[in-house]
């Protein structure tokens, strides 16, 4: 085992280094143990076990409660996934939405008239036109007396 100037060893050198920032005031088990979204069950058991050191159960009795959620949540993978699943997370931004403009919707019933009888049959008397003259089908008796 490595030992520092000190003394200590490398392991007590690093936990003291990695303490925890718990933020007892959130609702995310993570936050409260100082731990990121990440953080691996061994990793969430010695933040545990770091903050109840800190805030033991005789002196700080609501922060012990507030970790021991926490912790509850977190100490099992069936139950890490489950907060992992259901944990609140912030909804995005809010924008107001845009405005449409809103379309000229005021019209003249004789407008429409107007353009049926321009563009559509209503102004038409002859359908002439629309048909062609009928033809005698290749074979038919018909046919064959237009041939004589």
């Amino acid at each position: 085992m490595m030992t520092d100037e000190q003394g200590h060893s490398t392991s007590q050198r690093e936990r003291k280094n990695s303490s925890h920032q718990a933020n007892l005031n959130s609702a995310d088990p993570y936050a409260v143990l100082g731990l990121e979204r990440r953080a691996a069950l061994s990793e969430v058991k010695r933040a545990y076990f770091d903050l109840v050191r800190q805030y033991s159960p005789e002196t700080d009795p609501e922060a012990f409660k507030l970790i021991r959620t926490a912790y509850e949540k977190l100490n099992s993978v069936e139950s890490k996934n489950e907060t992992d699943l259901f944990l609140f997370q912030a909804p995005p931004a809010w924008e107001p939405r845009k405005r449409r403009r809103k379309l000229d919707l005021s019209f003249d019933p004789q407008d429409i008239w107007q353009l049926l009888l321009a563009q559509g049959d209503l102004g038409r008397s002859q359908f002439d036109d629309d048909f062609r003259p009928l033809q005698a089908a290749p074979g038919s008796d018909t046919a064959k007396a237009g041939k004589k």
